[in-house]
């Protein structure tokens, strides 16, 4: 088995690793969580011979093979299935088809399997790169963050294989999902030390919060009793009838030391900049179609309404139209046909994977956060780098030398200085922490407006999703309902192929253009006949609870005066008429409860009626 023993890493004055020991057991599936730069990729680098420590050691059996998810693209073969099988030797013959079913479970078609890695993106060919250490079936297998380069289909295809990995295990990853469905083992680099136990991430980071805990309350008690004691040593120290009990009870007091306090971790934690919004629907999106010049269309008559308060997930493979969706949505792009129709009111914020590459590197943090918002001044600027975790003078760091979790954060923050009331987020957890996963959802759970998300997390998808745009096959479609419901009534077209079901799965044949037209034309007035007044009513009836809100607040204000001033029959008459108001207030919400759930169930089933013809 695998040994690490005493193990120290330092970069310059900054103790990354101290004194790490742990061993892996055979067959053992870890799970390593920690902060972003706190050394989780510094201790895979070393397992893999990339760094070494500057103390400690790596005990390997003899014949013991590592194999690591490169970042490194070279590539030497005429195609890719012929990489991935180079490593198989003179077992191509018998085993072959593990390259092939690693690559296509990877998202690489069977057409793909003889073109040269040159003509894939780089996403495609860290996956490459994947499928060959996957193939290769070292003793211990290290994966850096796997998921970042993989869409959902093939995340799923990813957790099934490494579920039955049968040799050792070290896995980084900011989804908790994942990493629970993969891995026998958590541990966690805390404090410059491991902690290891059997289970799960959030069963070993609740045992650490419990003793931290207990540690806490141990050392808080030590110093109201060390507290005592000093008293006591200070009010008798000139008695000389107490010498003796005092120079006893310092030496006590100096042999017992002193509990440290722990270290404050901080943690992503801020909210959205929520613009207001009085009205309902934000945006309508009516028959939109795309396409690339020169290859397929990517969606055809695809219609959709975003209202207040929706969460709405895009979900796919890669390459099928996600981005490009929500760059129609953003205005980035121009639709082939359709229309994408913006409330006055609605203000986006759009949090793309490309945006990232757009920070400028020779500035700052600080300099980056005021080119969103240059009359945002010093000090504000400082307090949002702070809460983005660039305290003090780490605002001051270029961009160059940031980590890629640390310029999400930093285009995280941009995103947060102007007022939005919907977001566009493009994967916006990738490079993030499992801590700052959190803090983000934390943030959009709390968020009133809408929210677009672009994600292959499922986790993410279970907590988040109420619709989804999803884009399988050859079509895109929305489905009116969560991402397990999802899978339960429809499911990925590439796993119904995988278990061998029917093909009667697939979409029906597609009607003659104009009769779909003229079909989706008459859902959609149908849509708005039925929608249209619920809408009015709600609007009418947010209004009204706002100005009963009103009013209740200036009887406060009033009888606030009249207590002070003693005037009680006029108090009186006062507290009536507020309790009246609040009255209507809590009828109105009534009403508009109500009002919200039959207006979700028609947008349910109209837009189940307008997948149907997709």
């Amino acid at each position: 088995m695998l040994q690490v023993q005493n193990l120290h890493k330092a970069y310059g004055e900054q103790v990354v690793l101290d004194d790490v020991s742990f061993q892996l057991t055979p067959g053992e599936r870890l799970g390593l969580v920690g902060r972003n730069g706190h050394g989780k990729t510094t201790l895979l680098r070393m397992l893999s011979g990339i760094e070494t420590p500057d103390s400690g050691q790596i005990v390997l059996p003899r014949g013991y093979r590592t194999g690591h998810l490169s970042q490194h693209l070279s590539f030497e073969e005429a195609n890719i299935l012929d990489e991935v099988t180079s490593v198989l030797g003179d077992r191509v013959a018998e085993e072959g088809y593990r390259a092939e079913a690693a690559l296509m479970g990877l998202g690489f078609s069977r057409e793909d399997l003889a073109r040269p890695a040159s003509e894939f993106s780089g996403g495609y060919q860290i996956r490459v790169n994947l499928a060959r250490v996957l193939v290769d079936e070292p003793n211990l297998l290290l994966l850096d963050e796997p998921t970042n380069y993989l869409d959902i289909v093939s995340v799923r295809w990813l957790t099934r294989f490494l579920r039955a990995w049968k040799n050792e295990l070290i896995l980084v990853t900011h989804d908790r999902q994942f990493m629970n469905g993969v891995t026998t083992h958590t541990m966690a680099i805390h404090r410059g030390g491991v902690r290891r136990m059997p289970g799960s991430v959030e069963k070993l980071l609740g045992q650490i919060a419990t003793e931290e805990e207990v540690y806490e309350n141990a050392r808080l008690n030590d110093e109201k009793k060390r507290a005592q004691e000093e008293r006591f040593i200070e009010r008798f120290r000139s008695k000389a009838s107490k010498a003796s009990v005092v120079q006893s009870r310092v030496k006590a007091l100096e042999k017992r030391g002193r509990m440290e306090a722990l270290g404050t971790e901080q943690d992503l934690r801020f909210a959205f900049n929520a613009a207001p919004f009085h009205s309902t629907t934000m945006m309508t999106v009516e028959e939109l179609a795309f396409g690339y010049p020169g290859q397929p269309a990517l969606m055809e008559d695809l219609s959709f309404t975003i209202e207040k308060g929706d969460r709405v997930a895009i979900i796919g493979p890669n390459g099928k139209g996600k981005t490009t969706l929500l760059n129609l949505l953003a205005g980035d792009l121009s639709a082939r046909s359709g229309t994408v129709k913006l409330n006055p009111n609605t203000a986006i914020a759009y949090f793309g994977q490309t945006n990232i590459e757009r920070l400028h590197p020779d500035n700052s943090i600080e300099e980056e956060l005021l080119v969103a918002k240059p009359d945002m001044g010093r000090s504000a600027t400082r307090g949002l780098a702070g809460l983005l975790m660039f305290s003090g003078d780490a605002a001051l760091k270029k961009i160059s030398v940031l980590s890629g979790g640390e310029r999400s954060r930093v285009l995280l923050g941009k995103l947060l200085v102007s007022p939005a009331n919907l977001l566009l987020l493009d994967e916006p957890t990738n490079h993030l922490d499992i801590e700052s996963v959190e803090g983000l959802l934390d943030a959009v759970d709390a968020f009133p407006g809408a929210v677009l998300l672009v994600t292959h997390s499922e986790m993410i998808l279970e907590r988040l999703a109420t619709r989804l745009v999803v884009f399988d096959g050859d079509r895109a479609f929305v489905f009116a309902g969560g991402y397990r419901d999802f899978l339960d009534r429809v499911g990925w077209q590439s796993e119904a192929a995988e278990k061998g079901e029917p093909k009667a799965r697939k979409a029906a044949p597609r009607r003659p253009g104009k009769e779909l037209r003229r079909l989706r034309a008459a859902i959609v007035t149908e849509r708005g006949k039925t929608t249209g007044p619920l809408k009015n009513r709600i609007t009418k009836l947010e209004r009204e609870i706002e100005r009963f809100e009103q009013e209740v607040a200036q009887l406060d204000t009033e009888m606030a005066t009249a207590a002070e001033e003693g005037r009680n029959d006029e108090l009186a008459k006062l507290a009536a008429a507020a309790k009246r108001k609040r009255t209507k207030v809590d009828e109105h919400f009534t009403q508009l409860e109500r009002l919200h759930d039959q207006l979700d169930a028609a947008r349910a089933d109209f837009d189940a009626r307008l997948a149907e013809l997709a």
